[in-house]
């Protein structure tokens, strides 16, 4: 109840946040039945889910799963996480620098296109399933 107001203060307007998580739809789940249990208004911020990039990014050659764990041994973070706020913070911050090193060859450098590429990849693996059967 006291930690809330000030999260939404850090985070911002919705219009200028990013909010980046491991499982986000895990983590949201909490914070917006937080908000709601102390009638505040949960903002409609955008959301990069490291799990959902990686699985667009990583084949299953190169990880087996895209657990917090394994995509920071992959990627050889200093921290790893541990279960606990401020570690698994700092793997996901780990995590990310390494998925956004794999964004630079499909010329992915901002917030729109990052968030159109994995849009695009959706649209294609679409198109791949017969309409018929």
């Amino acid at each position: 109840e006291m930690v809330l107001p000030s999260l939404l203060e850090f985070l911002g307007h919705e219009d200028e946040t990013v909010v980046v998580a491991h499982n986000a739809p895990f983590d949201l789940g909490f914070l917006k039945a937080a908000a709601q249990t102390h009638e505040y208004s949960w903002p409609k911020y955008q959301v990069l889910d490291t799990v959902k990039l990686a699985r667009h990014l990583l084949t299953r050659d190169e990880v087996y799963d895209c657990k917090l764990s394994t995509l920071a041994q992959f990627f050889e973070t200093p921290i790893q996480p541990t279960h606990r706020a401020l570690d698994d913070a700092h793997s996901t911050v780990a995590v990310l620098h390494g998925l956004f090193e794999r964004l630079g060859s499909f010329e992915v450098d901002t917030v729109e296109k990052l968030f159109n590429f994995l849009s695009d990849k959706k649209k294609k693996l679409r198109e791949k399933i017969p309409k018929e059967f």
